[in-house]
């Protein structure tokens, strides 16, 4: 190798490791946004009553479906959910049993 392919080369590592570096720096403030979110989210759920009927629920499900803009894309993604719960029944019930 010659000189000038070594100083390139040596060029070309200082920049990947600037980059990685400063791929791990926004990593890192994504982690923190993330678990205080996380956090938010946990109290807002602490805050709920910790009972409601189901026939409320429903209700309450019904009366946001009918007054949401996009009545089919909600209804699709909750056909699409309802087809994947058995799958992911089975996978709680394997994961508790281990």
């Amino acid at each position: 190798m010659t000189v000038d392919e070594l100083a390139a080369l040596r060029a070309e590592n200082t920049e990947l490791r600037r980059r990685v570096d400063l791929a791990a720096s926004e990593l890192a403030a994504l982690r923190a946004e993330s678990l205080a979110r996380r956090a938010e989210v946990r109290t807002l759920a602490e805050a709920f009553p910790s009972a409601m009927s189901r026939h409320a629920l429903v209700m309450g499900m019904l009366r946001d479906v009918r007054h949401h803009p996009d009545k089919r894309g909600v209804v699709s993604r909750a056909i699409r959910k309802l087809g994947r719960a058995p799958r992911k029944a089975v996978r709680i019930v394997r994961e508790r049993l281990r």
